[in-house]
């Protein structure tokens, strides 16, 4: 945070009105994805064939609990895929099968049903695009003064 601080405040402001707009749009959006698989992908199950420990990287420094993968078949069994992952890191070891639903037939993960973990990612970049909105503001401020100094100092 120091080194922001040695910047101008025109630059040190257009590079965190950029940062705030990348991170904020890929959490927003990211938020989205997952909201509209949960709302209005295809419901199912899937059948958990293999649960491996998730660590937390960094040569096992922490576990966080259970990853898993498994078959998903859809209740209407019109979408049936061999292999997902399912979405999530679990405390303990899930049963044999979970409530989910995938976006598509070429889908890659499942996602538990009714577990709301995308209002978290998407509130989170919906409030860094509101203070990158507000960075932007800003930005127009120094603008103007930059215009204003420029056109006092000709001249005439």
């Amino acid at each position: 945070m120091f080194l922001l601080r040695l910047l101008p405040p025109l630059p040190r402001e257009i590079s965190l009105a950029v940062v705030g707009l990348v991170f904020g749009l890929f959490l927003a959006i990211m938020g989205a994805l997952h909201g509209y698989a949960e709302m209005a992908g295809v419901a199912g199950t899937v059948h958990v064939t293999e649960c491996v420990p998730a660590s937390g990287g960094w040569k096992d420094l922490w576990t966080d609990g259970w990853a898993c993968d498994g078959s998903f078949e859809a209740d209407d069994h019109s979408v049936s895929i061999s292999g997902v992952a399912v979405e999530g890191i679990f405390e303990k070891q899930p049963d044999a099968t979970l409530a989910a639903r995938v976006d598509g037939p070429s889908a890659s993960t499942a996602i538990q049903d009714g577990s709301g973990n995308w209002k978290w990612p998407t509130l989170t970049g919906v409030v860094i695009l509101a203070f990158t909105a507000w960075r932007i503001r800003a930005i127009r401020g120094l603008l103007a003064l930059r215009r204003i100094a420029r056109t006092a100092a000709v001249p005439a």
